[in-house]
């Protein structure tokens, strides 16, 4: 397990706040940073920041302002920084779910994000 660098931190602290989190989420992301997530069901990753963004605002309803983010094992290596996490909000079927983030970072920003589910063995 590794020390969770400041920023990443800070990156899920905004994430958790919402609305008011965006512009300080936003400010984490280099211009051309490219994201994948599982939540909107584009195959294809959202290029840049200004759409990074759109997607994180699409992705929240009011139901989510409950959300708490819970962070677990941390590893990093070199620019890479993988983050195991559970969110916890009534929006979520079930009541909560788990994923992991994987950062890569260029020149203190991030430059790519990839978030995957965790999903249940069947």
């Amino acid at each position: 397990m590794s020390k969770l660098p400041l920023d990443i931190a800070n990156f899920f602290l905004a994430m958790q706040a919402g609305p008011s989190g965006a512009e300080m989420l936003g400010s984490f992301f280099a211009d051309d940073a490219v994201y994948s997530e599982p939540f909107s069901g584009l195959t294809e990753p959202h290029r840049g920041r200004d759409a990074i963004l759109a997607a994180f605002a699409a992705s929240r309803s009011e139901d989510f302002s409950d959300a708490v983010i819970n962070l677990g094992a941390v590893e990093v290596e070199a620019e890479t920084i993988t983050v195991k996490w559970t969110c916890y909000s009534k929006a979520i079927p079930g009541g909560s779910g788990s994923g992991t983030n994987v950062f890569t970072i260029a020149n203190g920003k991030i430059a790519s994000l990839v978030t995957t589910l965790d999903m249940p063995e069947t």
